[in-house]
């Protein structure tokens, strides 16, 4: 039998077949591929994303926090100039805008600082001061309705934030802003009060600048008198007993009587406006936030915080206290440690800051002593302070220069705290051509130290008599420091060739004798005033008839004269032009901080026209007493606690305690725009700027 085969053949359909789906499950291979790597790519990026977006809110917060600390270094040592070198010795940032902080450094922000040592973070912060652009005078209205020029200080910020991460490697965010720190001197206004501002002229008076009050503002003249208003009145709370000031009547905080109404007019040498509504309604104007006087500092939270440190002299925890650290010495306890308070009342206050310490001491037993040194903040106790030699009075006699202070705690009677009970008060002579000669010498001299600083005089001179009178059998503290022959003040340049002024600060009573600071200098080719500030617990105007010795005779023998021509108090008497005097009375060109006895249900606080005391009769001879500057009650009086009492006869003590001057002007010194008195209270406002990648 014959078998039949066939011979094996491809079906080509069947080929195509195959071949096709080779070629769609190679193109499948491909696109689950792509897809796994667009997946894996897409979620890379989303990773990477979320990293990176939480390196932005880790970087955001690190420059929150660098504000923050740029900000509280600011307010505690406004010096722009050192404020990098600061932040970098507390490692709050680094020497470099890479350069890292370890996760370790306990000044690290919270939330953040927990989550960053976990997870790894590491963050760099820096900050640079900008002195090409600054200071630039451009900062106006730091106080509300001012327009006062204050300086800008430009800084540039930058922070980075920078994680690992095992698959994607560093991850890091930069992020940029510029600071702006705003200082202007805390004297912008004519006249400025932290409480109620009262005005009840017994004269003519005249206020030429800016008037605010953070709290009521009671302004007339008595009747047959004129008080005219140059210038914007700031109020808060109400005005002439109304807050709209269109429906405020004339009258005063306590007591009965009405006031003659203001006369507003911007130009008191012409005839003032006769729609005295419509000026009215251009000059004043209702503040809407209290303005603040002393650095942005919370007073409820200090009095909290710091009880002990903001104790008044009967005990009681005061809101006033916190106010008053700017003429008072830093608060210590029984044993002469420090008490902790807020750093930045701590830098207000005048004491801490001053080139130029000079303290009187009278103890229970064993000589009378002044002191003359400068605040050493360096040391473990900053009331402190460090002397120049133990021989510098000695040395300055050597060079036949008086002893600045030429009399030290002689017995004087104030009338005004007579009527309190206080029988005598004891004074101190600061004979202010002597200091300028002693000034001279130690600018010469100690170029290194006076000031703890490298830079010379810093223009403030804090002068006090700590005695407690209480073991004299005296009231207690109530001293008083006498400034005479200061018709030329100290003149001196810092590096820049910009004016010091010359400021004097105390926590006792100041007098003022004669004419203070009318000698001119010359800046920039412009002739203006010394700028030049007096602070303290008490101000008191005398005129130049006034001594120790008769201070306790009736008002009769209490007679102002005019101002003389000062006589230098020694032939050598550096950089010294005596002024010629002011013919019809006395003039202060100053700025003046000071402290008051508020009105109460019966006692009236004098008001603006009383802030600056007198003890003599300023009427009889028909003399003004012009005060050219800017003046300003920040605080309730501490040790200066008499009564005003007016200019009757008082039958307490049989005498008047003065009788006003014919005139009184105030006037605002507008050179204080460009040249404020040096190392005094400023208020400060600090600015963020706009982000930008770096």
């Amino acid at each position: 039998m014959t078998m039949k085969t066939h011979s094996f053949k491809q079906d080509p359909c069947r080929g195509s077949a195959l071949l096709a789906a080779l070629i769609v499950i190679v193109i499948l291979t491909f696109a689950a591929a792509g897809v796994l790597s667009y997946s894996l790519t897409t979620y890379r990026n989303s990773v990477r994303q979320a990293i990176l977006d939480q390196a932005k809110e880790v970087a955001d917060s690190e420059m929150d926090y660098l504000y923050l600390c740029w900000q509280q270094q600011l307010q505690v040592s406004p010096n722009p100039s050192t404020v990098q070198a600061a932040l970098l010795s507390a490692n709050v940032i680094g020497t470099s805008e890479t350069d890292i902080l370890p996760t370790t450094n306990p000044n690290q922000p919270a939330p953040f600082s927990l989550n960053m040592q976990q997870e790894n973070w590491r963050v760099a912060r820096f900050v640079q001061f900008d002195p090409l652009n600054t200071p630039d005078q451009g900062a106006q209205g730091l106080l509300q309705g001012t327009m006062e020029t204050g300086e800008n200080y430009y800084f540039d910020a930058r922070t980075m934030a920078v994680i690992y991460n095992a698959v994607l490697g560093p991850i890091q965010f930069h992020s940029g802003r510029h600071f702006v720190f705003q200082s202007t001197s805390l004297f912008q206004f004519a006249v400025f009060y932290e409480g109620n501002l009262e005005i009840a002229a017994g004269g003519n008076m005249t206020i030429q600048g800016a008037i605010s009050t953070n709290a009521s503002a009671y302004m007339g003249s008595q009747p047959g008198y004129t008080l005219t208003v140059a210038d914007m009145v700031y109020y808060f709370q109400d005005y002439n007993g109304e807050p709209d000031p269109m429906s405020g009547e004339t009258q005063r905080l306590e007591g009965s009587g009405a006031l003659s109404d203001p006369v507003f007019n911007p130009n008191p040498l012409a005839a003032a406006p006769a729609d005295q509504v419509a000026q009215r309604m251009l000059q004043v104007s209702k503040l809407n936030s209290q303005v603040s006087f002393i650095n942005n500092v919370d007073v409820a939270y200090d009095i909290a915080t710091y009880p002990t440190a903001y104790t008044d002299p009967f005990g009681s925890v005061d809101p006033n206290e916190v106010y008053r650290a700017v003429v008072a010495p830093p608060p210590l306890d029984g044993s002469g440690n420090l008490i902790p308070e807020d750093p930045l009342v701590a830098a207000s206050r005048m004491y801490n800051r001053a080139g130029l310490l000079i303290t009187i001491n009278q103890p229970t037993s064993g000589p009378l002593t002044v002191d003359y040194g400068y605040a050493d903040p360096s040391g473990t106790n900053p009331t402190s302070y460090k002397a120049y030699t133990p021989t510098f009075q000695a040395e300055i006699a050597a060079l036949h220069i008086p002893n600045p202070v030429t009399s030290a705690r002689v017995l004087a009677v104030d009338k005004r705290e007579l009527i309190n009970g206080a029988q005598n008060i004891e004074i101190s002579t600061l004979d202010v051509g002597n200091l300028n000669d002693a000034i001279h010498y130690l600018i010469t001299n100690y170029p290194a130290t006076i000031g703890n600083t490298t830079s010379g005089y810093n223009g403030l001179v804090y002068a006090y008599d700590s005695s407690n009178n209480t073991n004299l059998g005296l009231p207690a503290n109530l001293n008083g420091i006498l400034l005479a022959h200061a018709t030329t003040t100290p003149a001196f340049n810092d590096p820049n060739g910009n004016p010091l002024g010359f400021s004097v600060a105390s926590n006792n009573g100041v007098f003022v004798q004669g004419d203070f600071n009318t000698t001119q200098i010359t800046v920039a080719s412009n002739v203006q005033n010394n700028p030049s500030a007096i602070m303290a617990d008490a101000i008191t105007a005398l005129s130049q008839a006034w001594t120790p010795a008769e201070s306790g005779l009736p008002i009769g023998n209490r007679v102002a004269v005019p101002s003389a021509p000062v006589v230098n108090s020694w032939p050598g008497t550096f950089n010294m032009t005596p002024s010629n005097g002011t013919s019809n009375g006395l003039t202060i060109n100053a700025a003046i901080l000071t402290g008051n006895t508020p009105s109460t249900l019966t006692m009236n606080s004098g008001g603006v026209q009383n802030l600056v005391r007198m003890e003599e009769d300023w009427w009889g001879p028909g003399l003004t007493v012009t005060l050219d500057g800017s003046l300003g009650q920040l605080f309730a009086s501490d040790y200066f606690r008499g009564p005003y009492v007016g200019n009757s006869f008082q039958a307490s003590i049989g005498d008047k305690v003065y009788i006003q001057p014919t005139t009184r002007n105030l006037d605002y010194d507008a050179n204080f725009k460009n040249h404020a008195p040096n190392s005094t209270p400023k208020t400060t406002s600090f600015t963020r700027g706009d982000f930008y990648f770096w």
